[in-house]
């Protein structure tokens, strides 16, 4: 297989992930070197284990699994997009597993946002975020990044393989790794205040197949 440039072991424990690519995925959307990904807010990302699905990609882990911590100041644009530096945590045997696979060149990476934070421009036109609609990937409220190795029956990521959930649920994901999450406004965007207004609606457990659905399993 192909080795995965998108992440790289780069010290004891520690990761160089590439976790907004400039380039185009397999649904027809991108980010590039415009995208507003809210640094000044979302400064280091949660970092978990396939957005809180079991290894095998079955079913969702009764805790999301927090592999490690994002190095503060470590997130910076470079010319092939968003990098990160992460410091897995070794008592967490998921971490592990991934640790060995990044020596091969095998995790792949996703980026998660919150619906009401996420656009996409479609014909200079920037609409509410949908994944499987083409287009540029306008704003992109850096929430969590997702690493997990490849094969096991795990999902099969796209290239940047975007998704979007709720406020509510990334607020759970953030409560249930102990991490405090950050202060934003409803009006951070047009738009927003109605839908968080909805997202509060929606429940916060979402059902592990609507999620596998979402990802294209």
């Amino acid at each position: 297989m192909q080795e995965n440039l998108a992440i790289k072991a780069v010290g004891d424990w520690e990761l160089d992930v590439l976790a907004i690519p400039f380039s185009k995925d397999s649904d027809g959307q991108w980010f590039d070197e415009n995208t507003d990904i809210m640094e000044d807010i979302f400064q280091t990302p949660l970092v978990a284990y396939q957005h809180g699905i079991e290894q095998g990609a079955k079913e969702f882990q009764g805790k999301p699994i927090k592999l490690g911590s994002v190095v503060p100041g470590s997130l910076q644009k470079q010319s092939d997009g968003w990098h990160i530096r992460v410091v897995l945590d070794k008592a967490i045997s998921y971490a592990k597993n991934i640790m060995e696979a990044a020596k091969k060149g095998l995790v792949a990476v996703s980026s998660g946002s919150i619906a009401h934070l996420a656009r996409l421009n479609v014909n200079g036109k920037n609409i509410m975020y949908e994944k499987n609609r083409p287009g540029r990937i306008s704003v992109w409220a850096l929430a969590e990044v997702s690493l997990w190795e490849l094969g096991n029956g795990n999902v099969k990521p796209a290239n940047s393989s975007a998704y979007a959930l709720p406020l509510g649920a990334m607020k759970a994901i953030y409560r249930e790794a102990g991490i405090k999450f950050p202060e934003i406004t409803d009006d951070v965007l047009p738009e927003a205040k109605q839908a968080v207004k909805q997202s509060r609606i929606r429940t916060t457990n979402l059902e592990t197949e609507k999620l596998l659905k979402y990802f294209g399993e």
